[in-house]
């Protein structure tokens, strides 16, 4: 399995509005955990769904829609090609599923242009155990 590049950062450094950015790449790197203990949730079905509007005109709304799933450590990176410049992109709705150990969980990220031009949402995820029977 190709080792996935992961950009990590304090969860201080998720941004708690939306910024507009512009690229040419969606990009949303993460790491699904336990909220209980933060070991690693491997094998779970990432679906990322970047939200945006055409540069503008905020009434022509836009979203892109990209799958992975995590690997053993709980990391995955999800990417997308857009046309550049077209549309600025605000925020991800992250969908994980239920896997053998957590529950199925809906996150929201915030996304913002790097340096490069890629938009990018990277975050930690947190989600809740199935309870021990």
């Amino acid at each position: 399995m190709k080792k996935l590049s992961v950009l990590l950062g304090a969860v201080g450094l998720v941004l708690t509005h939306s910024l507009a950015a512009h690229a040419a790449k969606l990009s949303l790197a993460g790491r699904v955990e336990l909220s209980t203990s933060q070991a690693p949730v491997g094998d779970a079905r990432i679906t990322v769904t970047f939200h945006g509007h055409e540069v503008g005109i905020h009434e022509y709304t836009t979203q892109r829609t990209i799958r992975a799933y995590t690997d053993e450590l709980g990391n995955f990176l999800a990417e997308v090609k857009v046309p550049d410049r077209r549309y600025t992109w605000t925020h991800a709705t992250v969908e994980i599923s239920e896997t053998s150990v957590s529950k199925q969980a809906e996150i929201q990220s915030a996304c913002w242009a790097d340096s490069t031009g890629i938009s990018r949402c990277d975050k930690s995820f947190h989600v809740s155990p199935i309870s021990a029977p």
